[in-house]
């Protein structure tokens, strides 16, 4: 059979082509890439731009062409073998140009025929994987640094946020959108590879389809959006599901990460089996719903591959008529038109199965979307003033703070924290001391006009120029799972000589921890220094500010809860960490004080005394009750 294309053949595909569905998909598809990334400007914030789709795009193309040269060497391969004669090739003018190139001496025999065509069919197959799988990598490189760049970019994010937002988040939760979700959207988006190469090779077969039978190609494409309408509601589900089941993930991890870090108290409890029935639980909710993702998922191609049934028997009907009926036609055409209108099928049910996809990291997404929306990430304003010196005093000016919309927590607090001088604050626990040193360093936003330091507010400053001049010992020793070296030295940008560590160590009465292990400074501490004992988990946090070398030190109850002999040891090296500094002390212990050349009594948010240690107890008022309480510390 000779093969004609007609102008009007060609205007009628392309009226196909341009049909409405095909552009509300399109539009469709536009639509969910630009809600994923919220735009082009996150696109660009993890270095994935349209333009770097360019070099996959010509690969993707070149394995199309590749294609074409084998679907266009099916037909006279197929026809040449039903009437056992490949003479028809030499009636092909360019086909004979090619041999002539080629071969020029050789005899056109039928084998020499049939191996040239399976040689341009094996060929042209092999070039068009090759560029299949450069398409494929080159995607998947983008991809994948986008996704690093996504995983950067939540960890800053993460970073930024103010102190009250870690307070109000499960950490598990925020390190499972990290890791997890970050690797999920990853992996899915892979398949974007797929979708640039089969939309070009879905062209490519319309193309030939129509080429061999515009009648019959008219009719597939105008079944089309019946795969689209038949997937819709199966998509909202998936979608459903997904948002379901990233919040089943979510509290499995919450659970885990609860169970674990506090597993001294699970066993105290006998709790064990309480909590392996509730693991047990979130696990079965997250494996039903996982499963019921998959069960979606794969009824895809099931309802795809019976659509495709009732399309492929209309068609062979039809074709019977053309054939049979009509005499019209070529058999070997109408045999390779199977062949590429099952090619075609698969590249139809890519876009659903891409739109699934969408479908399976909606979840992922919105809980990552989340975190680059600023509502409720309590963001500390940052001024754009150096603090170069600390030269006078530190100011409270009646201060007023309350968490959030909770209850209020400071009322009109006052004093001064003079250059040099030692106060520390004493009260009940929930009096709002530590709050003081919070806000102080600025973990939670004040109110303007409230803390001031040599006379200009707090917030004026710029955070990173702050913070060079304090260094913090909290109640809760803050370590790194990681050797005691990196722990002493974390955050000093600067080489520590061993000399200097051997005199901070010595200052902080670390020598005999050093000395009794065989590792030294090298030893791992453990998981929040689990490995040390809170005396010596206290010392090494000491030993830290004093490396920083800050003038402003802030001790958070720093001798709570140890032993008389670890108290004695803490002061002494508390007492060599304050020498030449101005020090706010935040204290349980009243022991701890003596020295203070300014003592705050606070009690429900307010300062209710002030004085010296030997006026306020001349006083008798609330701090001589609490020394009262603890005298036999003294």
């Amino acid at each position: 059979m000779r093969l004609t294309f007609k102008i009007s053949d060609a205007r009628m595909f392309q009226d196909c082509l341009s049909a409405d569905w095909i552009k509300n998909n399109m539009t469709k598809y536009k639509d969910i890439i630009n809600k994923i990334f919220k735009g082009r400007e996150l696109l660009n914030q993890l270095g994935f731009k349209l333009s770097f789709l360019a070099l996959p795009l010509i690969f993707s193309l070149f394995s199309t062409f590749f294609e074409g040269i084998t679907v266009a060497a099916l037909i006279p391969f197929v026809k040449g073998i039903i009437t056992r004669d490949f003479q028809f090739i030499n009636e092909i003018g360019f086909v004979n140009k090619i041999i002539n190139l080629f071969f020029p001496t050789l005899e056109r025999s039928n084998a020499f025929i049939f191996i040239f065509i399976l040689g341009v069919i094996f060929i042209s197959a092999v070039l068009k994987y090759l560029f299949y799988y450069l398409s494929a990598i080159s995607v998947s490189y983008q991809v994948r640094r986008a996704t690093a760049n996504l995983r950067n970019l939540i960890f800053e994010k993460y970073l930024n946020f103010g102190k009250m937002f870690f307070d109000r988040n499960n950490i598990s939760q925020l390190q499972n959108i990290l890791t997890h979700f970050s690797f999920s959207i990853g992996n899915e988006f892979s398949n974007l590879n797929l979708a640039v190469s089969q939309f070009c090779m879905l062209f490519l077969y319309i193309f030939a389809m129509f080429f061999i039978s515009w009648q019959l190609t008219v009719f597939v494409v105008l079944i089309l959006p019946i795969f689209d309408l038949a997937f819709r509601g199966l998509i909202q589900k998936i979608r459903r599901d997904s948002n379901l089941s990233a919040n089943s993930s979510n509290k499995l991890v919450k659970n885990l990460f609860n169970v674990l870090s506090c597993i001294s108290l699970v066993k105290i409890y006998n709790n064990e089996e309480n909590e392996k029935i509730r693991f047990h639980e979130n696990n079965l909710n997250l494996l039903q719903l996982e499963y019921s993702l998959d069960k979606k998922f794969n009824l895809i191609p099931v309802v795809q591959e019976i659509i495709f049934l009732i399309a492929i028997l209309f068609l062979v009907a039809g074709m019977s008529f053309i054939y049979i009926k009509q005499k019209t036609g070529d058999l070997a055409a109408f045999m390779i038109y199977f062949y590429l209108l099952r090619r075609a099928q698969g590249a139809v049910g890519c876009f659903n199965r891409i739109k699934s996809t969408f479908g399976r990291i909606i979840g992922p997404l919105t809980s990552i979307r989340s975190i680059f929306d600023d509502k409720d990430k309590f963001f500390i304003p940052k001024g754009n003033l150096e603090l170069v010196e600390f030269n006078k005093v530190i100011e409270f000016r009646k201060l007023n703070f309350r968490y959030d919309n909770d209850r209020q927590v400071l009322y009109d607090v006052s004093f001064t924290i003079e250059k040099g001088k030692i106060v520390a604050v004493v009260g009940e626990t929930g009096s709002g001391k530590t709050t003081l040193a919070n806000l102080l360093l600025r973990f939670y936003d004040c109110a303007a006009q409230s803390i001031f330091i040599d006379g200009i507010d707090i917030r004026s400053f710029n955070i990173k120029s702050l913070y060079k001049h304090f260094a913090y010992v909290s109640q809760e020793s803050l370590l790194f799972n990681d050797t005691i070296r990196n722990n002493l030295i974390y955050g000093i940008n600067r080489y520590v000589s061993d000399d200097e560590l051997s005199i901070v160590i010595e200052k902080s009465r670390l020598s005999e921890l050093k000395n009794s292990l065989r590792e030294g400074l090298e030893a791992q501490v453990g998981d929040r220094g689990i490995k040390l004992s809170g005396g010596e988990k206290q010392r090494i946090s000491i030993a830290r500010a004093l490396l920083k070398g800050s003038d402003i030190l802030i001790f958070d109850e720093a001798t709570s809860s140890l032993d008389s002999i670890t108290e004695k040891l803490i002061q002494e090296a508390i007492d060599e960490a304050i020498q030449g500094r101005t020090v706010l002390v935040i204290a349980h212990r009243l022991s701890t004080i003596k020295n203070a050349d300014k003592i705050l009594v606070m009690d429900h948010g307010r300062i209710i005394e002030q004085g010296t240690l030997q006026q306020l107890l001349d006083k008798k008022g609330k701090f001589y009750s609490y020394w009262q309480e603890q005298k036999f510390l003294k």
